[in-house]
């Protein structure tokens, strides 16, 4: 964990913003977002990492890997020698900057950076390499079955950038009271050089220009060069046509990576009723039917329940898939993973162009968007990041060490979210803190012993998969949400603003034969909590009406006054949320979920699935669709008479079951048309190094 990680974790460094603006219902909006000249319309803006902080910035700085070795032997002496072949993307430069990465127990060892910096390019043409030497502690190495010692070690390259950066933005009118809100930064490979000036200058059509922003970082200091928030008064040119341009100059002798992040040209306003800010927080894993608030015996959330009590809890929410990665995109985007693309944790497809996101959405609203995340599953460059100004990741360490997950990511959210000020926002939490392995703070070991009888699980469960684990960190994750809220109360936040708490599946303690989850579709992995709280929204009121995820999107751009994203799937409940009648007379509709996952886990180990499996809820009646061979099983559920899913009455009901076939049926062939619409705009990309280390240190691989 980072020095400043360390202190968000203990509260501290949570004012981050020079400056700000606006008191009392004073609120402020985006009304443009600006591009580098030249930047093709409608493209992306390139994104750039600090302390794993992504945002969308004016230039970034591409590099290219160059090197990725596994089980390297390491010397005695901890010096390992690399000559790395120059490919010919990088070659006809005397010098590239480098940053090397290594790692040695996969189990026990994260990849470091062990080098950034220059190095010179030895020969020419194809002979041309670059001779690196790194130090690495043997006791890092990785032992076993008494072979060598041996590291995993993989190399980045970029051209060394000029030392006068400047990026220009085509000439823009600024709006009465316009501010202009940005971040500087240097990226941490950079950090050893010398200090770094940033100058913003505000042209006129006459071609006169004026600095607006003047400062200098120095990357060698306490503060590095983290991003900094700025805030420029542009009210003074109100009806002026002015040209933007961003210079930057690094010290003499030295090289940076400067980043200016994508300027927001925002307006005050004043904050009507509608104008709400959105909290959405997914706590991972979490199914519903162990918390207090669902009928569960065990005091696990207390101030989950406390939430439902100050708003309105959906009785019946319903995951899109059992697994992080698809079900959250589903959220984000109201498709169906089988049309978004994002099929499983370790998948290594990008979403669409042709998809839209929540986060593009709401940004073009205006809304200043945050997410502070851990990583893994949810992570940067695969599509989550979209639309969202700041997107931070805290991953899971490797080892995992119990309580330093929640803490850190909470503080992060409140860090970012105090930093807006005034900004109308949109922030995301996500933690893993509830997914295995199940491992509480020392102060939760010994809760719920002897406590409720009968949920001490299935005897085959060894004692680190025992459900009271499971349930001791779901206690853990409550409280820090607890404060998480009480801080957002305490500034008062709450008045405008409607937060959202749900999950993006459950997990499976051997219900149905399988261990946590991913490869199957029980309820006891589809079935999550959904709870609203914020102006508007009944407290006390609990929903029976079925829900999807798949709605959620839908559903948060009504509650916000947002115009509905084109080609969303799902169908708004903002009616309900705000305490419409359920109408009883209405045919439930149908909700779907799907899963790819083929890693299943049962009690004696690996218990493979083959995917894909499907599954189609009408009220209380279900459908599961397996492989079975080279076709595909069918089994019927009444889940009014059984709701623990054993009895399978697709023989006993045929009627019924071919009703909720015909309707999977048509659902997948709609999904195929759907997916052959967006699969143009469809990319893989490579699985990064330390993407694995998130993944192996959530169980997602060996």
């Amino acid at each position: 964990m980072t020095l400043r990680r360390r202190a968000l974790a203990l509260g501290l460094g949570l004012g981050l913003l020079a400056a700000g603006c606006g008191q009392g219902e004073r609120m402020t909006v985006a009304v443009a977002h600006l591009a580098a000249e030249g930047a093709p319309a409608g493209a992306a803006a390139p994104l750039a990492a600090i302390e794993r902080d992504t945002r969308p910035v004016l230039h970034a700085w591409p590099q290219l890997r160059i090197h990725d070795a596994r089980d390297v032997p390491l010397p005695p002496d901890g010096r390992l020698r690399l000559r790395i072949p120059v490919p010919p993307a990088l070659r006809g430069r005397p010098t590239l900057v480098l940053e090397a990465f290594a790692r040695g127990n996969p189990r026990l060892d994260s990849y470091r950076r062990e080098f950034a910096g220059e190095v010179a390019i030895e020969g020419s043409g194809d002979a041309a390499a670059l001779p690196l030497e790194l130090r690495i502690d043997p006791r890092r190495a990785w032992r076993a079955h008494g072979a060598s010692p041996t590291v995993s070690v993989f190399v980045v390259a970029r051209a060394r950038p000029e030392a006068l950066v400047e990026t220009r933005i085509a000439p823009v009118e600024i709006p009465p009271g316009g501010v202009l809100d940005l971040s500087l930064g240097i990226e941490e490979a950079a950090w050893g050089q010398a200090p770094v000036a940033f100058r913003a200058l505000a042209c006129s059509e006459a071609g006169e220009c004026e600095p607006i922003l003047q400062e200098t970082l120095d990357p060698r200091g306490p503060e590095a060069g983290r991003w900094r928030s700025r805030r420029i008064d542009l009210a003074a040119r109100a009806g002026e046509r002015v040209a933007l341009r961003f210079e930057t100059v690094a010290g003499a002798g030295g090289w940076s990576l400067p980043l200016w992040s994508t300027p927001a040209l925002c307006v005050p306003r004043e904050r009507g009723p509608a104008d709400l800010d959105l909290v959405l927080v997914s706590i991972d894993t979490l199914r519903a039917d162990h918390l207090p608030s669902y009928g569960y015996a065990r005091e696990t959330a207390p101030f989950v329940a406390e939430l439902a009590a100050r708003g309105t809890l959906f009785e019946q929410a319903f995951a899109a898939a059992p697994s992080t990665s698809p079900s959250h995109m589903t959220m984000f985007t109201s498709q169906e993973p089988s049309v978004h693309g994002l099929l499983g944790n370790e998948a290594l497809a990008v979403l669409p162009r042709g998809v839209p996101t929540l986060a593009e959405r709401l940004r073009a609203e205006g809304l200043a968007n945050g997410a502070a995340t851990e990583g893994g599953a949810v992570t940067a460059g695969v599509g989550f990041e979209r639309g969202f100004d700041s997107f931070q990741e805290n991953p899971m360490p490797v080892p995992h060490r119990p309580g330093l997950q929640a803490p850190v990511t909470f503080a992060d959210a409140l860090a970012w979210l105090r930093a807006q000020r005034d900004r109308r926002s949109f922030l995301f939490v996500h933690t893993y803190e509830v997914h295995g392995p199940y491992r509480a703070p020392d102060a939760y070991a010994r809760l719920f012993e002897g406590d409720a009888p009968g949920l001490a699980g299935d005897p085959r469960l060894r004692p680190h998969q025992r459900p009271v684990l499971y349930d001791r960190e779901i206690r853990f994750a409550d409280d820090e949400l607890r404060r998480f809220f009480a801080a957002l109360e305490a500034e008062g936040r709450l008045a405008h603003t409607l937060v959202v708490v749900t999950s993006d599946h459950g997990e499976e303690f051997l219900e149905h034969g399988y261990l946590g989850h991913g490869a199957t579709l029980p309820d006891e992995v589809l079935r999550v909590p959904l709870l609203l709280v914020g102006p508007g929204i009944p407290a006390g009121r609990r929903v029976g009406t079925p829900v999807g995820h798949l709605d959620l999107l839908p559903t948060l751009l009504e509650l916000l006054g947002a115009p509905p994203l084109p080609g969303a799937r799902g169908a708004s409940y903002a009616a309900l949320a705000r305490g419409g009648a359920e109408d009883p007379a209405r045919s439930p509709r149908p909700l779907f979920a799907e899963t790819w996952f083929r890693a299943g886990f049962g009690a004696r180990g690996p218990q493979p699935v083959e995917p894909p499996s499907y599954a189609v809820r009408v009220g209380a009646r279900k459908l599961v669709r397996v492989r079975d061979g080279s076709g595909f099983r069918d089994a019927y559920y009444d889940l009014a008479r059984d709701p623990g899913e054993h009895h399978d009455l697709a023989a006993e009901d045929p009627a019924a079951a071919a009703e909720l076939r015909a309707l999977l049926d048509a659902h997948l062939e709609r999904s195929a048309a759907l997916r052959a619409d967006v699969v143009d705009g469809a990319s893989e990309r490579p699985l990064h190094p330390e993407r694995e280390d998130e993944l192996r240190a959530l169980g997602y691989l060996e």
